[in-house]
């Protein structure tokens, strides 16, 4: 692997995605060779046969040369830490801009995803997926993995360690004191989590509502309907009854008796107590590879079972606004585990 990092007294910079320029120079390669080499197949190897109409097969490579475009461009992105402006930037062929200032590193995790990768954070996005800022490295044993880990890594973590110490007054518990909740409204039995909003479910409310006024308008307009329109119309309550018991979630904090009570439809489908209560939970959602979320949930331990329960509270599409909503809950359990007071 080619050198990716530069160190010097006043900054380091690493190159995270140096890598794939030699994979886009292979793939180009391979693109060009291919159409000659299928030309020279079908000639059964007489080069003098090879006539200009033969190039034609590189008009059929130019996306896949296009393609390759990204290798070079992800490969020159430069993530820099700066120990004069105390700042952490990245740059690419764009331009530049600051990620984090050195105080707003919250910390520095090795992830798997693809190999072992390490990841930078900050502390106004703690449960993010971070920026990278390492290669890809096959395992412990990498040799590669083995240099980062003790010349790059550290002198990144004396870098950081240069910013000037700062004490930031937490006026958060003041306000949550003061009842300016974000998350959450106050009732008289305790708290309630907003709901989500019906805009969420407009488009499945939307496809259903279709699907549903075809199939009974079909079912009940039609002199002799079929038994499959009939079967259909009555499997179509299932999604009806699952949608509204989803809609009228409510969670509620029950300060009064030092319950988590949830509620559909108007009445309490189940009851967690507040002593069950074993933290949080984070779980980020893929789907097909791509980020679809990431779920907030409580998670719920009886007393000499080990058999775990889970609550979800919220389902965010971004993570910068976790770590609020979670500082918050917090504050809404003790005052559950108190009676209020």
């Amino acid at each position: 692997m080619a050198k990716y990092y530069t160190i010097d007294n006043g900054s380091i910079i690493i190159k995270p995605l140096a890598f794939m320029a030699p994979i886009g120079w292979a793939l180009v390669a391979l693109f060009l060779l291919m159409p000659i080499t299928i030309v020279l197949i079908m000639l059964k190897g007489h080069v003098q046969e090879i006539e200009p109409k033969y190039f034609a097969y590189y008009f059929m490579m130019l996306p896949f040369l296009l393609a390759c475009i990204p290798l070079f461009t992800y490969s020159r992105r430069k993530v820099i830490f700066d120990a004069y402006q105390q700042t952490i930037y990245l740059k690419t062929i764009f331009g530049q801009k600051a990620l984090m200032t050195f105080t707003n590193v919250a910390d520095i995790k090795c992830q798997t995803t693809f190999g072992q990768v390490y990841f930078i954070k900050s502390k106004d996005d703690r449960y993010g997926k971070g920026y990278r800022i390492s290669p890809s490295f096959s395992g412990e044993k990498d040799k590669e993995k083995m240099v980062y880990d003790n010349t790059v890594l550290p002198e990144i973590y004396k870098l950081l360690s240069s910013a000037p110490a700062t004490t930031v007054a937490d006026n958060n518990k003041i306000l949550l004191d003061a009842g300016h909740l974000s998350y959450y409204e106050t009732t008289p039995a305790g708290y309630i989590l907003k709901p989500a909003s019906v805009l969420k479910f407009l488009p499945l409310i939307i496809l259903f509502g279709l699907a549903i006024f075809y199939y009974w308008y079909q079912a009940f307009t039609k002199p002799a309907a079929a038994q499959s329109d009939k079967q259909v119309s009555v499997f179509l309550l299932i999604p009806i009854v699952l949608g509204l018991l989803t809609i009228t979630k409510r969670v509620v904090f029950d300060t009064v008796q030092s319950k988590i009570k949830v509620y559909r439809i108007g009445f309490v489908f189940i009851t967690y107590p507040i002593t069950d209560l074993a933290g949080f939970n984070i779980v980020r959602k893929t789907h097909n590879g791509l980020y679809s979320g990431t779920d907030v949930r409580l998670k719920f331990i009886k007393p000499g079972r080990k058999q775990q329960r889970e609550l979800t509270l919220i389902d965010f599409n971004k993570t910068n606004p976790i770590e609020p909503f979670i500082n918050e809950t917090e504050f809404i359990i003790a005052k559950t585990k108190s009676g209020g007071g």
